[in-house]
């Protein structure tokens, strides 16, 4: 059942565009793993990479095009695309940037471990 409505939202999400003013209630609620992406970036990102992280502890992917959420990529410092932002519940956990190429350095496990780590940190 869980993964049936994180499979809704991901889906509503993608209907919606993402923008300055509604990202705080996108990246609000749970785990939301953020893609910005731009129309002038050099690579795009393998969307294998999303498969494995879809539904771990709920999470669910969102994609943030650069033009639409100005203040948002400037605040996190983001100015290589494609790059992968982590949030929960509206707050930032994790940011991995691309490089100068393109090329961003992670796999499904990078995710769902700073996830897990994220979920850790409540015990204490």
């Amino acid at each position: 059942m869980r993964y049936l409505i994180g499979l809704i939202f991901f889906l509503s999400t993608l209907v919606a565009q993402v923008t300055d003013k509604n990202f705080k209630e996108k990246a609000g609620s749970g785990f939301v793993v953020i893609k910005f992406t731009s129309e002038w970036q050099e690579k795009d990102l393998d969307e294998s990479l999303f498969k494995g992280v879809v539904g771990h502890e709920d999470a669910i992917i969102i994609e943030a095009k650069s033009g639409d959420v100005k203040k948002i990529c400037k605040k996190l410092r983001i100015r290589n695309y494609p790059s992968i932002a982590l949030f929960f519940d509206g707050s930032k956990k994790e940011v991995w940037k691309a490089d100068m190429d393109g090329e961003i350095d992670i796999e499904v496990g990078d995710i769902n471990s700073a996830i897990d780590d994220v979920l850790a940190e409540d015990v204490f």
